[in-house]
């Protein structure tokens, strides 16, 4: 394949979000219509209201053209009319438009008036699933006992109708249902995207369903719309085995028979797609929805004397990408709602558990130490990819304001193509024989509270059934960072996950850096969990703890295996990224672990299958974080105390936990306070004592 290299830093100038950009200039091949007429969710961050966001994109189209966007209703009066200096929204835009909205506004032939100063490109949204006509969201006060305590989880595949989300057979404990990728019904929902059921619509479709006293689960997720093959929409639900369900059922999962009303439970069910496409990139403007839809929800929860009902979230989803120090995005969300100081503190005492992630072993972190002036980083991108590979590479922060001076260039497997470019808003292409596009190395500062220099180094699909559709090369790709500045603090490079997950038709095959340095097995052949102390290699274990869960408020969750009481050698471990500015977290890796393996034969643990009265198995610290949200439930009820504090001494609450003791060493940055097991009490699917 004979490549070329282009440099492009006059268009750069003019784009606010080159990862955007990139997926946006790629083959049409994934959606049959036209560029302009495809839809896309958009995260954005904006000046000053909602409200007058609107009026100024409504000036975009001129009168009576087609709908071009989408504010959701989850955004009621009071949301859009608060001002802020820069506030997060979600939005749903037609492809010409986020081209617009993807320009800076400092650059004079720009066509962003839109005052949008940050914007990620979440994922093509079919037009059938967006309702224009939508209601506001239901309102009312739902009364709960003292006790009460709201279970909110988002994940995909919710089999909602599943008996131990149920106090009888045509009786739901789920107080509300969203499922964002459902077609539109004939009457108008109350969700511009998807579907949004209440309990008395869940427990009418219960009732409608139900056969001589049997539940026809498969007719029920039809007439949700979460199995509709028609509408050419899937959803895990369909499989035996589903990721939400497995998860909500270890989360907030009792008998039927014991009717559990303290536990009312919300959820969102994100799109199958945001799963299949584990890059992550796509996920971010429906997980920043579902929070903003949930938390609405979750304060609707009164006990008697109108306090608000406690509520506990549980996210078991994990990202490779991000700054890793406490200040992305997501950190900032959590915090927003989390924070013992946030916004939402003094209504609602709220925690979240977040899974660690399971990227330890996966080679998908590099670091550029300290002092070292070049280094050489091994991708390996593998054949037959047909998802698209990311590389982020993060500069150290500057106290003091000044950047880091540093050259990036990437050459292909042949070596007949090399892309540079040195810190500053600069970009760089490599192009097939016939002039396409095939990757784009960019750079841009991230603002705060980042305040942190990224390259980024996107590239195409190596396989695709489309013969037009121009691919990368596979084979080794060879990055090299020359550090020309010798500033304070390390370089980090993260691949971004991109393989297929289980129950999902095949695409993406994983790629990872590979340098010769690199020591993957100890004297006995088993896979080293932890950095050899002398390593040279730029290749590490260190760090990779989820992109979600490195913010000050959450608490991340690894795992351990029951039999063997070690820690699961995939479960993902700190420190952060260091040094890091003022908004940064304090952790040093997770908060707790809790039980992501049985056995290192019998992996993952027993939950629920998608439906009623099924079991699977499935595991990681997916499965360890529901656990310890179940155990929350009790501390949460705990007046003034905050969920890290929790944490870090959970047997003191009666949280229905156990002390497990590891053999080996478990150092805070991979395992916490420590390993914390279920008891009696939470075994919905197994019943464990101390004596184990």
């Amino acid at each position: 394949m004979a490549v070329s290299s282009a440099s492009d830093s006059a268009r750069a100038a003019s784009i606010l979000s080159q990862e955007a950009d990139f997926r946006l200039t790629r083959h049409p091949h994934a959606n049959p219509e036209s560029q302009i007429a495809k839809w896309w969710s958009v995260l954005l961050q904006i000046e000053g209201s909602i409200e007058a966001f609107i009026a100024k994109a409504e000036a975009y189209g001129g009168a009576g053209a087609a709908p071009y966007f989408l504010v959701p209703v989850a955004y009621d009066p009071d949301d859009r009319q608060a001002a802020a200096d820069v506030q997060p929204v979600v939005i749903y835009a037609r492809q010409d438009f986020v081209h617009a909205l993807n320009r800076r506004p400092d650059d004079p032939d720009a066509a962003n008036r839109f005052g949008v100063r940050a914007l990620t490109l979440g994922a093509l949204t079919a037009r059938n699933v967006l309702d224009f006509a939508a209601d506001w969201p239901e309102t009312s006060v739902i009364q709960v006992a003292d006790d009460s305590v709201v279970m909110a989880v988002i994940d995909d595949g919710i089999g909602i109708a599943n008996n131990l989300f149920r106090m009888g057979p045509v009786a739901t404990r789920v107080e509300f249902a969203a499922l964002l990728e459902a077609r539109k019904g004939a009457r108008p929902s109350r969700a511009s995207a998807g579907r949004t059921f209440g309990r008395d619509e869940i427990d009418a479709l219960l009732a409608a369903c139900t056969f001589n006293g049997l539940l026809d689960e498969d007719l029920f997720y039809a007439r949700t719309g979460q199995a509709d093959y028609d509408g050419e929409v899937f959803s895990t639900v369909s499989l035996r085995a589903s990721h939400g369900t497995h998860v909500m059922g270890l989360a907030a999962g009792y008998p039927m028979q014991e009717q559990t009303g303290n536990r009312p439970i919300i959820c969102a069910a994100l799109p199958a797609r945001l799963v299949e496409d584990t890059t992550g990139v796509e996920m971010l403007p429906a997980l920043y929805l579902s929070f903003h839809m949930l938390m609405k929800q979750a304060r609707r929860f009164r006990t008697k004397d109108g306090a608000f009902a406690p509520v506990v979230f549980n996210l078991s989803f994990g990202n490779a990408g991000g700054p890793h120090d406490g200040t992305g995005p997501f950190a900032t969300l959590f915090d927003h709602f989390f924070a013992e100081n946030g916004a939402a503190a003094a209504q609602q005492p709220a925690w979240l558990t977040l899974a660690a992630g399971n990227l330890n072993l996966s080679r998908m972190h590099g670091e550029i130490p300290e002092g070292r002036g070049k280094t050489q980083l091994d991708l390996m991108v593998q054949p037959d990819d047909r998802t698209a590979t990311q590389v982020q590479i993060w500069l150290p922060y500057s106290a003091d304001g000044t950047e880091e001076k540093a050259e990036i260039s990437v050459s292909t497997p042949f070596g007949d193509g090399v892309a540079i470019i040195t810190a500053g808003r600069t970009c760089a292409s490599l192009l097939n024989a016939a002039g396409q596009e095939i990757a784009r190395l960019s750079y841009e500062h991230v603002p705060a509270p980042v305040e942190r220099g990224r390259a980024i180094l996107s590239l195409n699909p190596t396989a695709s059934l489309i013969a037009e559709e121009p691919l990368a090369p596979c084979g080794r790709w060879v990055v090299q960072i020359r550090r020309r500045k010798r500033s304070k603090g390390a370089m980090q490079a993260w691949v971004r996950r991109d393989e297929t997950l289980p129950g999902f038709k095949p695409g993406g095959r994983q790629a990872y850096f590979d340098n010769a340095d690199y020591v993957r097995f100890g004297p006995f052949g088993r896979p080293l969990a932890v950095d050899p102390q002398d390593t040279t290699s730029p290749v590490r274990r260190a760090m990779t703890l989820s992109g979600y869960a490195c913010g000050q408020s959450a608490v991340a969750v690894a795992a351990f295996v029951g039999k063997d009481r070690e820690l699961s050698a995939y479960s993902a471990a700190g420190p952060l990224n260091e040094p890091a500015s003022g908004y940064a977290a304090d952790r040093v890796g997770p908060d707790l672990t809790g039980r992501g393996d049985d056995s290192a034969v019998l992996r993952g643990v027993l939950g629920a299958g998608s439906r009623s009265g099924s079991i699977v198995r499935q595991g990681g610290t997916s499965s360890a974080a529901p656990q310890i949200a179940r155990a929350a439930a009790v501390g949460v009820q705990t007046p003034g105390l905050a969920a890290r504090d929790w944490a870090q001494a959970p047997l003191e609450y009666g949280t229905g936990l156990r002390s497990v003791e590891l053999r080996g060493e478990a150092e805070p940055a991979r395992a916490g306070s420590g390993a914390f097991d279920l008891c009696g009490s939470g075994g919905v699917f197994r019943a464990k004592d101390a004596s184990e």
